[in-house]
């Protein structure tokens, strides 16, 4: 377009110094020669596009009584027929009857080159993107042209239906292929059921139609809509790179132990397996020195292991996962780079991201990791032991999982208090109370309403022992402090599911390796520091931050600050004050403050077991909610 406008202007110039007569020819001349070349661009573009037929095989011609003209007859009424049981079914019979019903793929009987091309293709899907052959139903498209090669189909009036079958599934494998890599192929629904809440595309037909009328370049087309980002890409490598490895397991490495230069007879086969995960290292004395140590803790640091200067079980463990683990592991999170999510992270220079398996929530801005920050999230429970999980192949999710989804945090509570939701005190809560109703209430600083009017209500005035479980009227509230089980930060944002971020009073789950331990909402270690950034970026001035310091509970540090903390108690006096005698008894200094967001802060909590890290390295984590297993289930079992 940049060319043609400064034709037109160069054109436009040039044509002011020419008198009236000549200019109409000029004008002539030129539209001639534009006609001209436009033609010629429409037709290179159409023998560019045009196929390449090949010639009749060698071997068909065992079918005698084939005949073309007959077999685009059967075509065309096959397609009437079958238009409910096509993908897109108006796309691909509209695809057939503009080629006046011939076939595509079997044309003069078989196609050889472009079916053999096209095959490699779905074969090398597995090497290439992890998408198994079954996906393509590669077994049956082999096994229908082997009989076809083999003459084992009768040359009467089996011959047709056969060879438009092979016409079907190469067609379909085709778009199906397409569809994959451009959206994803599978469903992530279907992969996290109910714990999914992203926004994502699935192929339309102006997707369908731009590929089929791509079809004679099927190989350019596939690699064009290949993900190109530089994870993918480096997912991509590792997958190849492991496909080439022999499956046979590698003999297994003892739990035993060693200190840093102490010697035994297994560091050899360790450093073995280290070189096939990609580490170089080499060893000739079977000593823990100090290279087979660094190659051992670089293992650590990509599955997630702390470091150390000796060897421990969970290495020697991780040291021995089988081959399929790792392509199993790669196949399933580049599955999940291919989801076209409505909100992607590249589009947004600040953000928060969450991965649950990393238990990580890492703060973005100008499209690099400001802050990292530990997390604590939703339970997990072994499906192995729960068969109501089990559908078919798929393994539903666990009530208290974290949701993933996108969002954004528009609002940050101060001094949060915690409406303790109904399931919990139904499952948690009615026991203790049961057991003994004040205790509890006291050393957990808890308040109770009645659910019927609202009304704070005397904890001795209830015998728990009378209350129905199924149908509890009460509900209970813990104050705001750092005894709160939401700490003193809040981080709200929009979601079905009453989730959020939030500090906590339990410091010391950070410690733990494994951190599914919440009832679905998101821990986070530091969220003063996160909360310091959100003021940063939504430009609050430095009095403003010290005063919302301040409300939680910080002491001031300027002149302004000690004012406003006397302007501070100078309200809760006059606030207490006016409550009654009744209330007061409820009454807590570091009250609920919701600080409105200026910009809101976009919110990715995601889900991936295996990603590349900061140093450029391939990271492995734990299948913390067993949802790989559910992406490579259905893959390998397409609807």
């Amino acid at each position: 377009m940049n060319r043609l406008h400064l034709f037109a202007s160069t054109l436009f110039r040039r044509l002011r110094n020419y008198t009236p007569p000549a200019l109409v020819i000029t004008l002539f001349t030129l539209i001639f020669i534009f006609s001209l070349l436009l033609f010629l661009a429409i037709a290179l573009d159409g023998c560019q596009r045009k196929e390449k037929v090949q010639a009749q095989p060698h071997w068909f011609k065992h079918y005698r009584h084939f005949n073309e003209k007959e077999y685009v007859q059967f075509i065309e009424g096959q397609i009437h027929k079958e238009t409910d049981t096509l993908l897109m079914p108006s796309l691909v019979r509209d695809f057939y009857r503009e080629r006046n019903f011939h076939p595509f793929w079997t044309q003069k009987g078989l196609q050889e080159a472009m079916t053999d091309s096209l095959i490699s293709s779905l074969t090398n899907a597995y090497p290439n993107h992890g998408i198994p052959g079954e996906y393509f139903h590669l077994d049956s498209i082999q096994q229908i042209i082997k009989q076809l090669m083999e003459h084992t189909v009768p040359d009467n009036e089996a011959l047709y239906p056969h060879l438009y079958r092979i016409e079907r599934l190469l067609t379909d494998q085709y778009l199906r292929y397409a569809c994959a890599l451009e959206f994803g192929a599978v469903s992530p629904k279907r992969v996290h059921g109910s714990k999914w809440y992203y926004e994502t595309l699935d192929p339309d037909s102006a997707f369908l139609l731009n590929a089929l009328d791509s079809i004679a370049l099927f190989s350019e087309y596939l690699s064009a809509h290949t993900p190109q980002t530089p994870e993918y890409q480096i997912l991509q490598k590792e997958l190849k790179r492991w496909c080439t490895v022999s499956d046979t397991t590698p003999v297994t490495i003892p739990d035993f132990r060693v200190r840093k230069d102490g010697r035994n007879a297994n560091i050899a086969p360790l450093c073995e397996r280290l070189n096939q995960l990609g580490i170089n290292v080499k060893n000739s004395d079977n000593t823990l020195n100090e290279n087979v140590l660094s190659a051992i803790n670089t293992f650590r640091r990509q599955n997630g292991i702390p470091e150390s200067d000796s060897l421990d079980t969970e290495t020697i463990e991780k040291l021995n996962r089988p081959i399929h683990y790792y392509r199993d592991a790669l196949s399933a999170n580049l599955e999940r780079l291919r989801w076209k999510k409505l909100h992607r992270k590249s589009d947004d220079t600040l953000h928060i991201a969450v991965n649950i398996p990393d238990y990580t929530l890492c703060v973005v801005q100008n499209d690099e990791v400001v802050m990292r920050n530990r997390i604590c999230c939703g339970k997990t429970q072994n499906p192995e032991k729960v068969p109501a999980r089990h559908k078919g192949g798929i393994i539903t999710p666990y009530k208290a999982e974290t949701p993933l989804m996108y969002s954004k945090i528009r609002t940050l509570v101060l001094n949060p208090e915690w409406n303790i939701p109904y399931d919990i005190i139904k499952d948690e809560y009615y026991h203790k109370l049961v057991k003994s109703n004040t205790a509890v209430v006291k050393r957990e600083r808890l308040y109770i309403r009645d659910s019927r009017n609202g009304q704070h209500v005397v904890p001795d005035s209830i015998d728990w022992k009378r209350v129905n479980r199924g149908n509890i009227p009460y509900r209970l509230h813990q104050t705001s402090g750092r005894h709160n089980a939401l700490g003193l930060y809040k981080f709200v944002f929009a979601n079905s599911e009453s989730v959020y971020l939030h500090d906590t009073n339990n410091k010391g789950a950070f410690k733990r390796r494994k951190r599914a331990l919440s009832h679905g909402c998101v821990r986070v270690q530091n969220p003063d520091s996160v909360a310091e950034w959100v003021y940063r970026v939504n430009n609050f001035d430095t009095n403003y931050i010290e005063q919302l310091h301040i409300i939680s509970g910080a002491e001031p540090t300027t002149e302004k600050g000690e004012e406003y903390l006397e302007k501070l108690h100078e309200k809760d006096s006059i606030y207490y004050a006016k409550l009654s005698d009744w209330d007061k008894q409820f009454y807590r200094k570091l009250r609920p403050t919701s600080v409105a967001l200026r910009k809101s802060i976009p919110l990715f909590i995601e889900y991936y077991t295996c990603f590349v890290g900061e140093d450029g390295t391939v990271q492995y984590r734990e299948d913390v909610y067993y949802k790989d297993g559910n992406i490579l289930y259905l893959m390998k079992n397409p609807e």
